[in-house]
């Protein structure tokens, strides 16, 4: 596990209180899995239990005792010595093996020369499907017997056994280098997968698994720590290992639940990924990275790893052949219906579709349209697989709509009048509070636990007769950050389909309780039919409640663009808008210079329209009825379209 360590330098900095970024639509490698869902395991399979009764603890000791011998520091030759060591133990399972070698740099300038060992069991019908089963095998100061030759064993023993039989989904077996100095193996290693879009259902990380502080804790107890995108892959590991190893119950971390782990590299990019192992008595093991970190001290339960590595072949053997829940469900307006999709499920004989946990229909095919969806109403859809059997399958990942009426931009919130009115907003710790002179959307929370702060706009169209389509706001932040970059972070994603957010841009702010002003464009969605940007603010943490909030401010959230198409109207013709008074108790006047009647809508701040009259014409309009607030007029001739803010007083 890597070492928390803390270097502070004081800087005294003069800085404006609000600077302005301009972000380009990037690409920031996330592909990840987020919506993987997983087998529902209710029984033992004799086969499995035929595996993990095979656990031998013998082998665990003789790989520990020969790693044990070395100071296995990332760069050093006894790391390449020991990366051999495990090219050959690999082998001798009959395994494809390769190095990842990458360019990572260690202590300044000495340059990592043992890499990442992959270990490739490829499955039968489903190769491109992965469960990769992880540690780390360095260790910079000391023998590492716990930290981390134990998890090292345990990837060995796994790989021992699993390799006898075959399976549907491809195993990864992969001891990384570097782990001890900021995760410079994994890493790579999972930038790479994202780049290359591969399907990772979920990655087990072995990480110290021999250590147990004493009988005063009572009977021995397996533990495991995750992210927010991993909370499905640990109920899924969670429910396995109960199921097989009942005598030695698995729970979750209630301290350093997800910190200083390969596991996270994964969970950066979106994929799940669980830490696996006995952290959750870190306190209580003076041995760690210390010379006493060996068989007999740091390595003192062979009974608690054995434990782990028959969890650990449990939930790769049953997630390796089980049957999944459709994937990448989908629900998108489309047509002006509500159109739902989903990926061909294997072993599907058709799908169920539930709406507000209801049957809707069943069908044979990969989507479906509901014609009977009700406008201002929240839908909530997901999909089940039926097989040959008649068997119903978990179901897929949930997606909910609210309308088929699309935004129409350009779009303000100022979050004034402390509402926020058609931005969709994941859950309640979002809330409005005035800070550093700005009235603002808030997103906080009271614990070191996982975070997750969705807030997204609803779906609009961008049509091909517009330019420089930009995205702004404004985003404060005073965090405790101690493992950023890896544990929290700020993106602006879009999609188009609700499948696949395209990350945009990293945004989180360099300074703290500083309001930075970030612009981004969308002009690469120019002409796409459905549009959705939102803003992702999240965390991994330690599962321990504190006093001190992790919190983001946004403010003057908006979506803007110009018009590129030629006024045809006459040139004698001065298309402008006037609306007066501004602000006014209700009764304003319009006036455009039109000589024919013209479109006029109104709009609230969060895009949603209000009132419409295709004929109007220069004169008074009545808004008394509305309550006071900020509204937009907007204006069409035929070709252009102006839009004017009015305060309603």
């Amino acid at each position: 596990m890597k070492r928390i360590s803390f270097n502070r330098s004081i800087f005294i900095l003069w800085i404006l209180l609000l600077e302005v970024h301009a972000a380009q639509a990037q690409v920031i490698d996330n592909k990840g899995n987020r919506n993987q869902t997983y087998p529902l395991v209710t029984e033992t399979n004799p086969t499995v239990v035929e595996m993990i009764n095979q656990v031998d603890t013998m082998n665990l000791y003789n790989t520990i005792a020969w790693m044990q011998q070395y100071i296995r520091d990332a760069s050093s030759p006894e790391a390449l010595l020991t990366q051999n060591y495990l090219l050959d133990r690999f082998d001798e399972l009959g395994l494809e093996t390769y190095i990842h070698n990458h360019t990572s740099h260690i202590g300044g300038t000495d340059t990592l020369e043992a890499g990442n060992v992959i270990a490739i069991q490829p499955g039968t019908e489903f190769p491109d499907e992965y469960i990769i089963i992880a540690s780390h095998y360095d260790h910079p100061d000391g023998p590492g017997a716990d930290d981390n030759a134990s998890g090292t064993s345990g990837v060995l023993e796994c790989a021992r056994i699993l390799s006898q039989y075959s399976f549907k989904r491809t195993i990864l077996y992969i001891p990384f280098n570097g782990e001890e100095y900021w995760m410079v193996g994994s890493y790579p290693f999972a930038q790479k997968c994202a780049r290359e879009d591969m399907n990772i259902l979920g990655v087990l990380d072995f990480d110290m698994i021999g250590f147990w502080p004493g009988s005063e804790y009572g009977e021995v107890t397996m533990y495991s720590g995750y992210s927010y995108i991993s909370e499905r892959l640990f109920d899924y590991y969670q429910n396995v290992a109960n199921l097989y190893i009942p005598e030695m119950p698995t729970f979750r971390f209630t301290a350093m639940d997800s910190y200083g782990g390969d596991h996270m590299c994964f969970n950066i990019h979106e994929y799940p990924a669980l830490y696996i192992g006995d952290i959750e008595y870190h306190t209580q093991n003076i041995h760690y990275h210390h010379p006493s970190d060996t068989i007999g001290a740091g390595v003192n339960c062979f009974a608690l790893a054995e434990g782990f590595v028959k969890a650990v072949i449990a939930a790769t053997a049953e997630l390796a052949d089980g049957w999944l829940a459709p994937q990448d469900f989908s629900a998108i307006v489309k047509n002006g219906n509500v159109f739902l999709c989903w990926n061909d499920a294997p072993e599907t004989e058709s799908y169920r579709v539930f709406k507000d946990d209801e049957l809707l229909a069943e069908t044979m095919e990969n989507s479906f349209v509901d014609e009977d969806f009700v406008d201002g109403e929240w839908h909530r859809y997901y999909v089940k697989g039926i097989n040959a059997n008649g068997t119903e399958s978990p179901a897929s990942n949930l997606d909910s709509v609210l309308t088929r009426e699309p935004l129409q931009l350009p779009v303000c919130y100022d979050f004034e009048d402390g509402t926020a009115e058609g931005l969709i907003l994941n859950n309640d710790n979002w809330n409005f509070a005035n800070w550093q002179q700005h009235n603002g959307l808030k997103a906080t929370t009271y614990t070191r636990d996982n975070i997750l702060q969705i807030a997204e706009f609803q779906w609009f169209s961008i049509p091909n007769n517009v330019r420089n389509v930009t995205m702004g706001f404004k985003i404060a932040k005073n965090t405790n950050e101690i493992w950023s970059p890896y544990n929290l972070n700020v993106f602006v994603e879009v999609t188009t389909d609700r499948k696949t957010w395209h990350k945009l841009a990293k945004v989180t702010p360099a300074q703290q309780k500083q309001w930075v002003e970030f612009t981004i464009s969308l002009d690469d969605y120019i002409g796409c039919e459905y549009v959705q940007p939102r803003i992702r603010y999240e965390a991994s943490g330690r599962g321990a409640t504190t006093t001190f909030g992790s919190i983001m401010h946004f403010d003057d959230l908006y979506i803007s663009y110009e018009p590129t198409t030629v006024n045809e109207h006459p040139a004698q013709e001065n298309f402008r808008l006037s609306v007066s008074p501004n602000p006014s108790n209700g009764i304003v006047s319009i006036t455009t210079g039109l000589k024919h009647t013209y479109r006029l809508m109104v709009f609230n701040l969060t895009g949603i329209k209000l009132f419409s009259k295709e004929s109007f014409s220069d004169g008074t309009l009545d808004l008394s009825s509305f309550p006071q607030g900020t509204y937009f007029i907007a204006v069409e001739n035929g070709t252009d379209r102006i839009t004017k803010r009015v305060v309603l007083k």
